[in-house]
């Protein structure tokens, strides 16, 4: 029984698409996965160079249609299956698949979206326990490597490039958005050291708190603010996930010289009068730090292909877990049972504790069947007793 078979992913990324076309192949995967993840076990991953959506268990005409959804948008996507699928997954939270190779941002974008998924109840069964593998994979190559040293992330490496083109230590700057990576640019910044820096918000309260923190102005996001700091600053980051252009056009008393668009998608409209970076054009730069952790990169792929070899098995042993799962339940509302006949909570708890004494090595047993290679046979065992236990009750 080959647990991995039932994995499919469908992959776009920064590779084949730009962040306006992977912002809206984002948008479609949010309303996807509200309609699919009731039904499938599903994980999608939406971030500023990517848009995955994971399924396990789903039919070919499911897969389908989510890669059809896709190609609204581009000509083509990626879909993996199986062990290709899961070592992609494994290889995106390392930042091996990352523009920036060893980017911290992924691991906690990926860690992110998991915990919101699992509460929706979206990602679940073998699929949760294939993203938790994924997120280990990440820790433990960020903790027994040096791929991340330097620049962390996308948003660290547009200050390296906006330090380039201005003097960042005498500019004023803005920050549009305080979320994960607003806040991150606006620390940064503070760090470094600039002139002025402001942060704007739509809820007002989390810039405030944030401008606190690292010495900054607050403000409202809104249309007449960020007229105001186009007007005022001389570096402008827009960080905003909108649908809507946040800048689409500048005054002509404007100071600003440089406006970095990290949206997806893009939330500064083409065709200003002032220069405009966008994701894409940091490729190059992150290039040149590529080719610095290249030794690195060698050494999380080799924790990848271990932690890839060592999945089957964990995969057995939780599904075993799943399918003695049941009867593990029933047992114990039996015990609860039977403790409440006795009329004290110690017989329950005793009756409980008794149970669980009696089926842990049974349920230890199939687990090592299963890694074994005898899944299939610890399986069939599993449902044999877990039927013969419930009818019985019947």
């Amino acid at each position: 029984m080959d647990l991995l078979s039932p994995l499919s992913a469908v992959i776009l990324t920064y590779k084949d698409a730009d962040a306006d076309r992977l912002g809206k192949v984002g948008e479609e995967m949010r309303g996807c996965i509200e309609v699919l993840g009731p039904r499938r076990p599903m994980f999608v991953l939406h971030t500023c160079n990517r848009v995955e959506a994971y399924l396990y268990g789903a039919s070919e005409e499911e897969v389908n249609s989510v890669a059809t959804r896709y190609r609204r948008y581009v000509d083509s996507v990626k879909v993996l299956k199986g062990l290709d699928a899961a070592r992609h997954l494994f290889r995106v939270a390392a930042g091996l698949e990352s523009m920036l190779v060893g980017e911290t941002d992924i691991l906690g974008q990926v860690e992110e979206a998991f915990a919101r998924q699992v509460r929706a109840g979206y990602t679940k069964g073998l699929l949760k326990t294939i993203v938790e593998k994924a997120i280990h994979v990440g820790k433990r190559v960020r903790t027994e490597t040096g791929i991340s040293r330097g620049p962390a992330g996308l948003g660290a490496l547009s200050i390296i490039y906006a330090s380039q083109l201005v003097d960042l230590g005498r500019a004023k700057v803005a920050v549009l958005g305080a979320g994960a990576v607003g806040a991150g640019l606006a620390r940064e910044l503070a760090e470094r050291g600039v002139a002025k820096l402001y942060i704007l918000n739509r809820t007002f309260e989390k810039a405030a708190e944030l401008a606190a923190e690292i010495g900054a102005e607050a403000r409202p996001l809104t249309r007449e603010e960020v007229e105001r700091c186009l007007r005022e600053c001389d570096v402008v980051f827009s960080s905003i996930h909108t649908l809507d252009y946040v800048i689409d056009a500048v005054p002509q008393d404007a100071s600003v010289k440089l406006i970095i668009d990290l949206g997806v998608p893009y939330s500064v409209a083409p065709g200003l009068p002032v220069k405009i970076v966008r994701i894409g054009d940091l490729a190059e730069l992150a290039e040149k730090y590529n080719v610095l952790r290249m030794q690195e990169a060698v050494k999380a792929e080799a924790i990848v292909e271990e932690e890839l070899a060592k999945l089957p098995q964990h995969l057995a042993r939780r599904h075993i877990e799943e399918a003695i799962s049941s009867l593990m339940a029933h047992a114990m509302a039996v015990a609860e049972e039977e403790g409440q006949r006795a009329g004290c909570q110690t017989a329950a708890l005793a009756a409980k504790t008794t149970v669980k004494r009696t089926l842990l090595p049974l349920v230890e047993t199939l687990k090592k069947m299963a890694q074994d290679g005898q899944l299939e046979e610890a399986v069939k065992i599993a449902h044999i007793i877990t039927n013969a236990a419930t009818r019985r009750e019947q």
